[in-house]
């Protein structure tokens, strides 16, 4: 039986048996460990880690949403991945802070449309007590009248309060786009699940570094304005991108936090439709500088284009592995990595 020691991100360390081709988050589960996870068939990504020593092993039939490159960098999925003798695997967060998902309601209060194609629903949570989550988590949401779940990370930060804040991208096919744009109304009741995922923003004092790609902005959001609510200063480069100037959404939001936020950078870039007053031409990417890099917690949310462009560029500039955390957003349908964005 193949030793597998779990290090976590604050350094605890523990040490399971699994069995021969045993999965290992089905592994951690049996010997009483609970690991963060989501879908459990190698979409989700949400229980992504490293391998530090030793290998893993794929079933021929499992499927990844990994790249062939991030498998041979030693990333790993633990839904779909079983160990080949000893192993030790790093996790990108602590086990103390992972937080048990729940079902609940969601009733909608507001809808508000944002630029051309992102809608802003602000609702209440209903239940005994209010929905505990980190600042850049997500939920899980039945689409209404379909059998279709989308993810979608929360804007706001946990207030101890019922109120939840979601940026959705609308897309012509998406199942929840069509139900905000055909069928949603104020007092509407959604089922729900959370919260999920370990992007999240870490307690320190390190300066931060964001990157955001559309909607991938919502969980910078909410970590942002859980840093305007604190006494801890902190600076923050974040760098912003959409398609086009049509696209922008939530430039009010973010002077609001500059306000609040005294170490806080913006840029903003656009990729089609030329420079701006207030933005410049190109990528998300293009916005960062090799001297953005050293000595930062990165955090990266949007496309997976632009995540792994982002990526390369820090990678290419002595980035410390460790210090990145990244959420993929993709429309559903493709490759359900998520949030989704529909």
């Amino acid at each position: 039986m193949p030793n597998v020691t779990i290090v976590f991100a604050d350094g605890e360390r523990t040490e399971i048996k699994a069995r021969s081709g045993e999965m290992i988050l089905q592994a951690a589960r049996r010997n009483g460990l609970a690991l963060s996870s989501d879908c459990e068939v190698g979409d989700c990504q949400t229980c992504r880690c490293t391998i530090l020593d030793g290998a893993v092993e794929y079933d021929e039939l499992a499927t990844t949403s990994l790249t062939t490159a991030e498998m041979e960098s030693g990333e790993v999925l633990t839904c779909v991945a079983a160990a080949d003798g000893d192993v030790t695997l790093r996790m990108p967060y602590e086990r103390t802070r992972l937080l048990p998902a729940k079902p609940f309601s969601l009733r909608i209060e507001t809808l508000e449309r944002l630029g051309a194609g992102v809608v802003r629903l602000r609702g209440q949570t209903l239940g005994l007590k209010p929905l505990a989550f980190l600042s850049g988590q997500y939920i899980n949401l039945k689409v209404p009248g379909t059998g279709a779940t989308r993810s979608y990370s929360m804007a706001n930060p946990p207030s101890g309060d019922r109120s939840l804040e979601l940026l959705v991208r609308l897309l012509d096919d998406g199942a929840m786009s069509a139900y905000l744009r055909e069928r949603a109304a104020p007092g509407d009741q959604i089922e729900c699940e959370g919260p999920r995922g370990t992007f999240y923003l870490r307690e320190d004092t390190r300066p931060l570094l964001m990157v955001a790609g559309g909607t991938g902005l919502a969980p910078m959001l909410a970590m942002l304005r859980h840093l305007a609510n604190t006494t801890v200063p902190r600076t923050v480069t974040l760098c912003f991108g959409v398609n086009t100037p049509e696209d922008l959404f939530c430039l009010d939001d973010l002077s609001d936090l500059k306000t609040r936020l005294p170490g806080l950078h913006i840029r903003v870039a656009v990729a089609r439709g030329g420079a701006g007053p207030n933005w410049q031409a190109g990528y998300a990417t293009d916005l960062l500088t090799p001297e953005d890099v050293p000595g930062r917690d990165i955090y990266l949310c949007g496309p997976p284009p632009m995540t792994d462009a982002a990526r390369t560029f820090l990678a290419a500039h002595g980035a410390d592995p460790a210090a990145i955390f990244l959420e993929r957003f993709v429309p559903s349908g493709a490759a359900a990595l998520s949030p989704q964005v529909t």
